[in-house]
């Protein structure tokens, strides 16, 4: 039976978060960006407090960001961030699973709550078989600053991954994931492995 490998990114496959690094990208200079998250901090707060949702958080964030940033100047810079940025952002022992499930022949599948548009892109330089991530909708080819569809964190990253590859997928599975929110994910497939962030090394769960 085909194995599965199913991937978190932020902090698994990376050293941090990488949304904030990608709109720091997109600003024109770095006191743009602090200008531009100033307001924000209240919202970033109230999430780490659990008072602001992700879905909610990201929205936010992003809007006050790329708001009416054509798709085509997105793409264009999410290729850019894919190719200079995020490889100074890697996680040394992410990777290295990644590498030994790739050397396997294993089904490697990236699944982030991070927006799609540079993952889509290192996720391919990297041989990922298929990236699921959070859509961003667009109207008339610009962005609206909402979510289209389901944020693709928590429990939602289970029902993403089962309407792409089957519910049969899990049998043969194994997940890696920093953080606890990604339980569903974790608990779901065969073997699950938490992040230690002491030792830097996965768990089993």
């Amino acid at each position: 039976m085909q194995k599965y490998a199913f991937f978190d990114f932020d902090g698994t496959l990376t050293r941090t978060d990488s949304v904030l690094p990608f709109l720091k990208f997109c600003c024109k200079n770095n006191f743009l960006f602090y200008i531009k998250l100033i307001p924000l901090l209240p919202t970033l707060v109230g999430y780490l407090a659990g008072l602001v949702s992700n879905a909610s958080a990201k929205e936010r964030v992003i809007d006050a960001y790329l708001h009416n940033w054509r798709v085509a100047d997105v793409e264009a810079k999410a290729a850019e961030f894919a190719e200079h940025e995020l490889p100074n952002l890697l996680f040394s022992e992410g990777m290295f699973q990644l590498s030994q499930h790739k050397a396997q022949g294993d089904i490697c599948v990236l699944v982030s709550a991070s927006p799609e548009w540079y993952l889509q892109h290192w996720g391919k330089q990297h041989g990922f078989d298929a990236i699921i991530a959070t859509k961003m909708a667009t109207l008339s080819g610009c962005l609206t600053g909402k979510i289209d569809g389901e944020n693709c964190h928590d429990f939602a990253k289970v029902r993403r991954i089962n309407a792409l590859f089957g519910e049969n997928c899990w049998q043969n599975s194994i997940a890696y994931s920093d953080s606890r929110v990604d339980l569903p994910m974790l608990q779901r497939a065969s073997e699950g492995f938490l992040l230690n962030k002491q030792t830097k090394k996965f768990e089993k769960i």
